[in-house]
Parts: structure tokens; C-alpha cells; sequence
């Protein structure tokens, strides 16, 4: 169903490339580090947000692929992994793609 985006989402993380996106009616700009498929049964992305709606807000985020919208991949890169990064994240039941 998402394999398009499942795609994409792979690209971006492969190649550390910001993304944005809407998510529940806001926009958002992220470094996606993981992208995988949690114990919920539901396909997510775990990434550094920037900002959301505007606002800069760094923190980590956890999204469902099912919410999100209208997604892009941008020209700018990210260089580093954030603080705190943990590359066998422990709500994933898989992981599908990660830094």
C-alpha cells in the first residue's frame, strides 16, 4: 500500500536527505534516521523534527506513514545522527530501513 513512499522514505534516509511533509494538518521538516513497522502493526518513521508548523521544535518524533501527506524530499542534507538515536529501536517489531 505504501510501497511507493516506503521507497522514497529509504531514499531519503540512504542519502541523509531532509524531508517534509503534513502530519495532522501541519507541516513539518525532519531527518529521518529509521523507518520500519511497529508492535501496533503500523508502518512508521522515526526522525529528528525541525519544525512543525513554522515553529522550530527539534526533538524525536515518531510518525505513522498512514497520516502523512503531501511528502518531499528535499535538496538538503543532514550530516550527523542526533543525540540519542537508537538504531535498534525497541518499538519496532521490524525495521525496514535505517542509518
Amino acid at each position: 500500500m505504501y510501497s511507493y513512499l516506503l521507497e522514497e522514505l529509504s531514499k531519503a534516509i540512504g542519502a541523509r536527505l531532509l524531508i517534509s511533509f503534513d502530519y495532522n494538518g501541519e507541516k513539518h521538516v525532519v531527518e529521518p534516521h529509521l523507518l520500519g513497522h511497529n508492535h501496533q502493526h503500523e508502518d512508521c518513521l522515526c526522525a529528528w523534527r525541525l519544525s512543525k508548523g513554522g515553529q522550530q521544535e527539534q526533538e524525536w518524533q515518531c510518525y505513522k506513514l498512514s497520516q502523512m501527506q503531501h511528502t518531499k524530499l528535499l535538496d538538503d542534507r543532514f550530516s550527523r545522527k542526533r543525540p540519542g538515536y537508537d538504531p535498534y529501536n525497541s518499538t519496532m517489531s521490524r525495521i525496514y530501513y535505517r542509518i
